[in-house]
């Protein structure tokens, strides 16, 4: 514990001595990633802790580095092999530990509009950044996720290409939400790229407010999530 006290302390001095500069020193987000670079590129220091993912779900395989990509397996949807990631969270401790609100807003690093995020690349069989995905944590609390669909807006700005969206019907067994059903896919493809993201909000089959057999509120029944992806992908796979 005093190990954990002593190195916070260090941090801290760390951040007092750099002042304005260092807040103005954000780390690189996903988005800021030029695709077809090597992994060998990466802001590690930024990106750690990296695994196999699961199709924007939690890790799987942990890995040494991103230079184990190879043993992820190739996703048939993108032809390409998806490792999850987290940020580099220090800085946003370190502005808790000051209690500063504006600080930690800015230095938040695994969420994004105050929804828990999960971060991956998509990385070809040479090693090449190729995409990346964000998808909302559907293992948050209830009382968070029910707005994680409000992310898809954030992440139609990041995409930035006008991307043509359509509202899905619902499938068998599906309903709105407080009289609001949203199920949309926005996706444009050009050459080399597709752009596609994903928002969901409604109660699956057999999920309700209050469970109709023991009449008592349920939790985190429903189904409220964003989704963006962006990649190249293989060329036989175009």
């Amino acid at each position: 514990m005093w190990r954990n006290l002593l190195s916070l302390n260090a941090v801290l001095a760390m951040w007092f001595a750099g002042g304005v500069a260092q807040a103005q020193d954000l780390p690189p987000k996903i988005w800021d990633i030029k695709l077809g670079i090597p992994i060998s590129q990466l802001p590690l220091k930024d990106f750690v802790d990296p695994a196999c993912g699961t199709n924007g779900g939690p890790p799987a395989r942990v890995l040494k580095g991103f230079e184990e990509f190879a043993v992820c397996p190739l996703e048939q949807s993108t032809g390409l092999r998806e490792v999850w990631f987290r940020y580099d969270d220090e800085m946003e401790y370190v502005a808790r530990a000051r209690r500063s609100g504006v600080l930690i807003r800015q230095y938040q690093a695994n969420s994004l509009a105050g929804q828990p995020i999960i971060t991956s690349f998509l990385i070809d069989n040479a090693g090449l950044v190729q995409g990346y995905r964000i998808v909302n944590d559907p293992r948050v609390e209830g009382r968070t996720r029910i707005d994680a669909f409000n992310i898809a807006d954030l992440f139609k700005g990041i995409a930035g290409m006008g991307l043509p969206c359509a509202d899905l019907p619902p499938a068998e067994g599906e309903r709105p939400i407080d009289d609001i059903f949203i199920k949309e896919i926005c996706e444009l493809k050009t050459d080399d790229k597709i752009v596609r993201v994903e928002s969901r909000r409604y109660y699956k089959p057999g999920q309700y407010a209050v469970d109709p057999n023991e009449n008592r509120q349920t939790e985190n029944q429903f189904e409220s999530s964003a989704r963006l992806e962006v990649y190249h992908p293989p060329r036989g796979a175009r």
